[in-house]
Order: C-alpha cells, then sequence, then structure tokens
C-alpha cells in the first residue's frame, strides 16, 4: 500500500498566491491530498484554493498556531508537509524533506532557509530569527540553523504524538523545542526562501510576534529545562544577597553591631528567596524527568499496537 501523503497549507489573505502553491504541490506530489486551511481570509483564498484541486478547510480562530493544531487533529495521513500560502518556498524541495522522513531516520524535517544559497531575507527578520536561533542553541544545547522556517515534512507518529498550545506564529518555535525535548528526531536540509510575488503582504507584526516568540521560548525553557531556569535564577539572587550581606558581616566582625537593619534584612531576604528558587528548580526538575519516563512508555505502548494492527490482516491471511 503506498504512503499516504497529506500537504498542509495555512493561509490568512493569500488570494494571489495560493492557487499557484497548491498547483506546485500537486505536481510534486501527484498522489498526495492537498489540504488548505483558510484562517477566516477576508479575500478570494478559499475559491482561489478550490479552483486549484485542493481540499479546504475553515478555521475561524485566527492565529497560526490555531491552524496548525486544526490541521494535526483533522487530516489523516502517513506523511505530512507543511509549508506557507505564500509562495515563498520550492515545491521541488519537498522531495529532500520527505526522504528521512519516509526512510524512518526523522520525525520531522525542517526546510533551512539559512542552509540554502540565494534565501532572501529583509535585514530585521535576518537579525530577528538569529536572535531567537542563537537563544535556543545556547539554551537547550543544540546546532540548529533555522527554528523559525515554516517549510517542514513529518511522519505521523510526530503530528499525532505533538501537543501544541500557542497561537500564533510562535507555533514553529514550539514544534522545534518539543521535538528536540520529547526525544523524536529532527533534521534539516536546505530550503530557499522566495521573495514574496509583488501585492502579496506578509501576515507578521515585527515587534508584536517577535516578544510572543521570545515569551515563548522563555515558557518552554520554564517548563522544559526548570533546573536551569529556576537554578540559574536562585544561584543569581544568591550572588545579590552577598552584597549587602558582606557590608553587614564585615561590620558586624569590625563593631560587633548590625548597624544596618535594612541592609541586613535585604541580604537574608535575597538568599532565602534565592534557596527556594534552587529548591523549587531541583523539585521541578525530577518531576519532569518522571513526566518525561511516563510520555515515553506511552508512545512506546502506542506504537506497539499500531504496530499489531498493521500486522493484523497480514497474519489473518
Amino acid at each position: 500500500m503506498p504512503d499516504r501523503i497529506a500537504v498542509l497549507i495555512p493561509c490568512l489573505n493569500e488570494e494571489l498566491t495560493i492557487g499557484k502553491v497548491v498547483r506546485d504541490f500537486r505536481e510534486q506530489l501527484p498522489d498526495a491530498e492537498v489540504h488548505v486551511f483558510d484562517n477566516a481570509s477576508t479575500d478570494g483564498t478559499a475559491a482561489a484554493a478550490l479552483e486549484a484541486g485542493a481540499i479546504v478547510h475553515p478555521e475561524p480562530r485566527r492565529g497560526k498556531g490555531h491552524v496548525v493544531r486544526s490541521m494535526f487533529q483533522k487530516v489523516d495521513a502517513d506523511f505530512y508537509v507543511m509549508v506557507d500560502g505564500d509562495d515563498t518556498y520550492p515545491a521541488d524541495a519537498v522531495h529532500d524533506l520527505l526522504a528521512e522522513v519516509q526512510d524512518g531516520t526523522a520525525d520531522m524535517v525542517v526546510g533551512s532557509r539559512f542552509l540554502a544559497r540565494g534565501s532572501s531575507f529583509r535585514t530585521l527578520n535576518r537579525l530577528g530569527n538569529q536572535l531567537f536561533l542563537k537563544a535556543i542553541n545556547f539554551i537547550f544545547g543544540t546546532r540548529l540553523t533555522d527554528v523559525l522556517s515554516g517549510y517542514r515534512a513529518m511522519s505521523r507518529r510526530f503530528v499525532k504524538g505533538l501537543p501544541l498550545f500557542v497561537t500564533g506564529f510562535e507555533v514553529e518555535v514550539e514544534m522545534t523545542i518539543k521535538t528536540l525535548e520529547r526525544g523524536f528526531r529532527l533534521t534539516e536540509v536546505p530550503a530557499v526562501l522566495r521573495d514574496r510575488p509583488k501585492g502579496s503582504h506578509s501576515k507578521i507584526r515585527k515587534f508584536r510576534d517577535g516578544a510572543r516568540i521570545m515569551g515563548t521560548i522563555l515558557a518552554l525553557l520554564r517548563d522544559y529545562k526548570p533546573l536551569t531556569t529556576f537554578g540559574v535564577l536562585g544561584m543569581v539572587l544568591m550572588l545579590l544577597g552577598l552584597v549587602p550581606g558582606g557590608l553587614v558581616v564585615e561590620e558586624f566582625v569590625r563593631t560587633g553591631l548590625v548597624p544596618r537593619l535594612p541592609s541586613a534584612v535585604l541580604a537574608v531576604g535575597l538568599e532565602m528567596v534565592g534557596v527556594l528558587s534552587l529548591t523549587a528548580g531541583l523539585m521541578l526538575h525530577t518531576v519532569n524527568r518522571r513526566f518525561q519516563e511516563l510520555d515515553y512508555l506511552i508512545r512506546l505502548r502506542a506504537t506497539d499496537r499500531a504496530q499489531r494492527r498493521r500486522r493484523a490482516p497480514a497474519a489473518k491471511v
């Protein structure tokens, strides 16, 4: 039985480009289903997608995160390709993205715009991408080149096993970090980023969405690296407490008195809060580790059940 491949295209007011994107992917993957998820567009996006041969799904809740969750829940396939509907990613690169997912060496393959020569970035976009990339690589100890790419190939196991909660453009960051922290395999292949066609406009609000992306990184750091988050915070508070504490101790040794009572209270308070933060980090790290083990066992049993179901028809024959 051939693999079932689904192309998932989130769209908001992409009437100008969506028809070409659908036709390009239908040409590259003639046996795949192309699904366009229309995010409450106010132009002719849905009609253009239908005319090009796509299956169109309405998603009234605005925000790319809502759309991605809806896509993952509604579409059933063996392998998935997610791509933006603005015609900035080349359809012919899809075979490179799918190859490692189909042969089982990766759960998600990201089309990296920075690995490809000739990708078109505006200066502010490039700086923002590099800032988020360096933050994630430093915090999570990775060597990724593109965490915000909208061009990805994924396995069924990944799509059906990844919980997503964000609502906006920060969804790619959440997907990337949770891929790493939940034990899924991630690789990158080059994918050139083209300029938008004339008349097509980006939906990203640079400063607002940039702040939300950074907030998502910090929230995921708190959730998946609690010892790092609260441990570093605790150490910083304890070091700050040494400044007034040192002065108080020096005066007490010299005079036998504590004339700077507010400084003493501040020092003790900082040290106590620092110790509590470090303790909380240790406790949350232990809880997080246990949940990771539980999640692994649940996914292992789900994989075993799926394999038994696939073998059952053959056994009956």
